[in-house]
């Protein structure tokens, strides 16, 4: 395992988690007359979600966004990061926190309080969890510790497993949390009113196993281009309704703010703003969602975005849509391409469209572009595609394709490389010589 995880808690973990250690506790989640270790199951639950939505809607999710061209740094440090200037300390403690309170420590006792219960509805949902946290630091850090993670003085310095390692991985265990998903079994009581996202619902949850699945593998298409039918047969069976959306409930409380809200009204105004390029290209194409995700002036969030009790979307079926439309463009499916695309832009009020050939690719792409503001994906999306064509924001660099282990991290452990031996890109996404369009690449 990392040895970070035995000194931290919940409440240092990472910016902006002051007060969530007590988040969600207390009546019916702490006692459970009939169901002693339900309470212990469920307080480690919630420890996890919250760590979870830190992964999908905080600072490395603000860092990536800046990278992507979705936002800008105006102030600060935040300007720096957005010219590519980083370090180790750039991701403080977030690398060891995969690991410690309401990271993998906590998913794998909560896994074998489940299997002691023999409630295979919690197993399964723990499961998805741990494919939720691994598969974002494997897309954040490239390779990671996971064979090794959590063995102590056994392994005191655990091994970098090769990023498409823990990858195949994960979708190895999200196969086996469907499988228990599905079970029937009498014990299953699962996390109940704990889960503020889909309330313990097994149907909903395997729904985003197969979203995730589709999505991880994804994010090797760019190096395994015979996982596109797989993608698409996951997609298909992934979200499709934005009730199903895996999203970060808050309730505006002391502690209980969402993180946007925390960051960009309560700690630091105006460090990060939305691009001009980006809302410029929101309002060229008359889309509803100009409205929804910026101020009058586009130059910050909308009201509504920033409330303290807004509901963060995290993973989406408008997201899981235009994957499958874009797996099905990629299997020469493109009736289903368009059929895809469309149901996605009626989510959003946009009229359908038909266009063909290379033109469906890059509405699809464009389109997702728009769909991800706020989250990894559209870095993510611009690593493998080299889409939107985006020029680095300083003249000879390279857009910024892979994070730096913590500082504290590598002197705990001799796995992890010196900054200066660290890879600048990762396993799953080599630099593309032209977007998919033929223009030479400009960023990468």
């Amino acid at each position: 395992m990392t040895r970070m995880w035995k000194t931290l808690s919940v409440a240092v973990l990472l910016a902006g988690a002051a007060g969530c250690n007590d988040f969600l506790t207390g009546g019916e989640l702490s006692t459970d007359p009939n169901r002693p270790t339900a309470a212990t199951n469920r307080q480690l639950f919630v420890g996890i979600q919250t760590n979870i939505w830190q992964y999908y809607s905080s600072d490395m999710t603000r860092i990536v966004e800046m990278w992507a061209q979705h936002a800008t740094g105006n102030a600060q440090q935040y300007e720096q990061y957005a010219q590519y200037d980083i370090d180790e300390s750039t991701t403080n403690t977030y690398y060891a926190g995969l690991y410690g309170g309401g990271g993998l420590v906590d998913i794998r006792q909560l896994q074998e309080a489940a299997r002691a219960d023999e409630d295979q509805l919690f197993l399964g949902i723990a499961q998805v969890q741990e494919a939720l946290l691994m598969s974002v630091g494997a897309d954040l850090f490239g390779d990671v510790v996971y064979s090794e993670a959590l063995r102590g003085s056994e392994i005191p310095n655990p091994r970098l497993d090769p990023q498409l390692e823990v990858y195949d991985a994960l979708l190895t265990l999200l196969d086996e949390a469907i499988v228990n998903l599905a079970s029937t079994a009498p014990n299953n009581v699962g996390p109940g009113e704990a889960d503020l996202a889909y309330g313990g619902d097994p149907v909903v949850w395997t729904r985003l196993a197969h979203t995730l699945r589709a999505r991880i593998l994804l994010h090797t298409a760019e190096v395994r281009p015979d996982v596109w039918p797989t993608v698409l047969a996951e997609a298909s069976q992934g979200l499709t309704d934005p009730s199903e959306n895996f999203v970060a409930a808050f309730s505006g409380g002391s502690g209980e703010q969402n993180f946007w809200y925390q960051f960009t009204v309560v700690e630091r105004e105006g460090y990060w703003i939305p691009n001009p390029s980006f809302v410029a290209l929101v309002e060229s194409r008359g889309d509803p969602r100009r409205s929804d995700y910026f101020d009058a002036s586009g130059s910050s969030l909308s009201a509504a975005r920033l409330a303290a009790n807004y509901v963060q979307p995290l993973i989406t079926a408008n997201d899981n849509l235009l994957v499958w439309a874009e797996a099905a463009y990629r299997t020469g499916d493109v009736g289903t391409a368009v059929t895809q695309l469309n149901a996605e832009r009626a989510l959003v009020g946009l009229p359908d469209v038909s266009p063909a050939g290379p033109a469906l690719l890059q509405e699809i792409l464009t389109e997702k572009y728009i769909a991800t503001f706020q989250t990894n994906e559209g870095w993510n999306d611009y690593k493998r595609t080299c889409y939107p064509n985006l020029e680095p924001l300083v003249a000879g660099r390279v857009i910024t394709a892979r994070l730096f282990y913590d500082t504290t991290e590598r002197q705990t452990n001799t796995s992890i490389p010196p900054a200066d031996q660290q890879p600048a890109r990762n396993a799953n996404d080599p630099s593309n010589a032209t977007d998919p369009f033929g223009s030479a690449c400009l960023g990468q």
